[in-house]
């Protein structure tokens, strides 16, 4: 498998640390995944070009940020009229408490805000993108009480049939006027983006050959997980999902704030020396994207340097 470049830096903007805050935009679909803490404080004024929200679960350090975003939303001096989706799990209970809140405490909003509770396998049409592009949602285990969320956002593509790959142009040509366009290509569907919010290994079948899967790895080790909640990944975990589900890049997020930015870079670097998962791995540490392996970091809106130290960020 190549293995492609860091393909989202001028698209991808967020922040994770685990048990504080975690949200990712994503701007090429102006969605943003969960909303810690802290959300509208970075995103500034790009809040106004959130058009869809996606919760992976109730958990505060996922949705405590909401309240202030929806609020600027409707005083600061972007565009207040357009409408804002919040898409949910269903039936859970703690996010219908804080969409009940929003309700009572922002009732004349200068926008239209609509909550829409979703199961799993639920498709979501993505109406600015022609038709190419659409969302289905996967199920996850994090809690045993409530459901929660994964998403991956897939676009359709053509793609030759198997009997016509490595054909020269002209032989696909007179195939094409022979038996017309239909016959050499075939519809497929492609996942190009995965998230995951908390949770235990996904399962694989789920986030098959993603080019992007964003995956928790709360803790490098299970000696770490001194609680035992076992409600979330392991390093070793999520490498060998991720090389099962045979994705091109994998970005850990939500790690234990316990490891510095020197120590995530090493275990995780030993791990993938050791594991081999065939694909890129990327580290989301705070509000910044590191390659462990070219020492390479983005932080914020893409911008992109050299680590030149080993003492931590």
């Amino acid at each position: 498998m190549s293995i492609p470049q860091y393909p989202l830096q001028d698209q991808l903007q967020g922040f994770s640390r685990a048990l504080f805050s975690t949200w990712l935009y994503h701007r090429r679909f102006n969605i943003l995944f969960d909303a810690g803490e802290g959300v509208a404080t970075a995103l500034c004024n790009r809040v106004f070009g959130i058009r869809r929200i996606f919760l992976s679960h109730g958990h505060a350090d996922h949705i405590a940020g909401l309240v202030n975003l929806i609020n600027i939303r409707n005083l600061g001096a972007g565009d207040q009229t357009a409408c804002l989706r919040i898409y949910f799990p269903k039936n859970n209970r703690l996010l219908e408490f804080l969409r009940d809140y929003l309700k009572k405490t922002q009732p004349d909003l200068s926008f239209e805000l609509e909550w829409i509770p979703l199961e799993a396998d639920q498709v979501v049409e993505l109406d600015d993108q022609r038709s190419r592009v659409f969302l289905r949602t996967f199920k996850t285990r994090h809690s045993q009480k409530q459901l929660s969320l994964g998403y991956n956002i897939i676009e359709k593509r053509r793609k030759l049939r198997p009997q016509y790959q490595g054909l020269l142009q002209k032989d696909l040509n007179a195939v094409i006027v022979e038996k017309g366009r239909e016959e050499i290509a075939e519809d497929v569907e492609q996942i190009i983006f995965s998230y995951g919010g908390d949770s235990r290994p996904i399962n694989p079948d789920f986030i098959r050959g993603s080019l992007f899967l964003c995956h928790e790895a709360t803790y490098m080790s299970v000696e770490d997980d001194e609680r035992n909640f076992q409600q979330h990944s392991l390093l070793d975990e999520v490498l060998t999902t991720a090389a099962a589900a045979e994705v091109e890049t994998v970005l850990l997020f939500h790690t234990s704030l316990r490891y510095n930015l020197d120590e995530l870079r090493g275990r995780v670097k030993e791990a993938i020396e050791r594991i081999n998962p065939g694909c890129r791995v990327l580290v989301m540490y705070g509000d910044s994207i590191v390659d462990p392996v070219e020492n390479d970091i983005w932080r914020g809106r893409g911008k992109k340097r050299k680590i030149k130290n080993n003492k931590g960020d």
